[in-house]
């Protein structure tokens, strides 16, 4: 995965949540993961593997490849 789809991850998990009025915390736990990771994956710190991707897709309600999608 390179920086650019990571940053586009980030990106688009951090406006679906904004949309969806939920906060980082209520994600986190929907999605099963850490508060910190999530904050973590929200700011380009660290590449989320593919199963964190699937799970916060699953909460969002978007197919994961949305979440990659780099266009």
């Amino acid at each position: 995965m390179s920086i650019l789809t990571a940053v586009k991850i980030g990106h688009s998990v951090r406006e679906l949540r904004v949309g969806k009025f939920m906060t980082q915390e209520e994600l986190a736990r929907a999605a099963g993961i850490s508060l910190r990771q999530l904050v973590r994956i929200e700011s380009n710190e660290v590449e989320p593997r593919f199963s964190t991707i699937r799970k916060l897709a699953g909460v969002l309600d978007v197919e994961p490849s949305e979440l990659l999608d780099t266009e």
